[in-house]
């Protein structure tokens, strides 16, 4: 009985230190991913001159080109007062901390420090508009975008030169006939997350079936026809320019990597 006891005892002990080490481990390694997190969202400033030398590289990289494409993300928009997601609380930017990061904290958006405009009333920027004429100058085959705020199309850029992988906020889609129907109003209506019927109609009196968002959520798949567009410019180029993103929202993130080039 006193042996099972010490047994008991030192079989006790011996979980206890293991599970101590396990904590320790688990610790070392949430220090490391924030450590991570945080000096991914360390913002990075050029001297004038280094900027000056790196846009005459860029100049010459895009009229050397055969086939160049950009990838945008919310960083191309917060100059138009629309709030990214993963800029960190000391963010210089006028529209503030990204949704994501004040989530994280806990806080809000103070409307009284930070200079935010709704999606619906923002300009496209000169970023935007500079690629519209590199567009049209032949320069540019097409943009692909992780941005559902409508500033590419806004901003008078081909349809068929622009890629928006994860949706447009202004934009249905009859499931009949697959018009799209641009809007100057926020489609969406759902309060569910998965659900974009918009309860609108198709104008064609011989289709009116329903209409639905473009809307990409976290956990749907991308428009098929899309993506695949999309990772065809990119095996074709030989230069890409990614603008205003991480690079960490899959798939749409891997579009780049396919590029053998620059």
């Amino acid at each position: 009985m006193t042996l099972h006891s010490k047994h008991a005892a030192s079989s006790a002990g011996g979980r206890g230190w293991l599970d101590l080490v396990w904590c320790a481990i688990k610790r070392r390694q949430s220090w490391r991913r924030q450590r991570r997190k945080e000096k991914e969202k360390k913002e990075y400033f050029d001297s004038p001159e280094e900027l000056d030398r790196k846009v005459q590289q860029l100049a010459d990289w895009i009229r050397e080109s055969k086939h160049f494409f950009v990838f945008t993300g919310a960083g191309i928009s917060t100059s138009a007062g629309i709030p990214d997601f993963r800029s960190g609380i000391d963010t210089v930017l006028e529209t503030g901390p990204g949704a994501w990061e004040l989530r994280a904290k806990g806080q809000q958006r103070d409307s009284q420090k930070h200079k935010v405009t709704s999606t619906l009333k923002a300009i496209p920027t000169t970023t935007h508009m500079a690629l519209v004429r590199l567009q049209k100058e032949g320069l540019l085959k097409c943009v692909v975008s992780q941005n559902c705020d409508g500033l590419h199309r806004r901003s008078g850029l081909p349809k068929k030169a622009l890629f928006e992988l994860h949706g447009n906020s202004n934009v249905e889609k009859c499931t009949k006939c697959g018009h799209e129907y641009l809007r100057d109003f926020r489609v969406r209506t759902s309060k569910k997350v998965h659900s974009h019927f918009t309860g609108r109609l198709c104008d064609n009196p011989s289709c009116r079936g329903k209409l639905k968002d473009t809307i990409i959520n976290f956990g749907e798949d991308l428009p098929e026809d899309t993506l695949e567009t999309s990772y065809g410019h990119g095996r074709k180029a030989d230069l890409c320019l990614v603008m205003g993103s991480s690079l960490t929202v899959t798939p749409a993130c891997d579009i780049p990597e396919v590029t053998d080039g620059r």
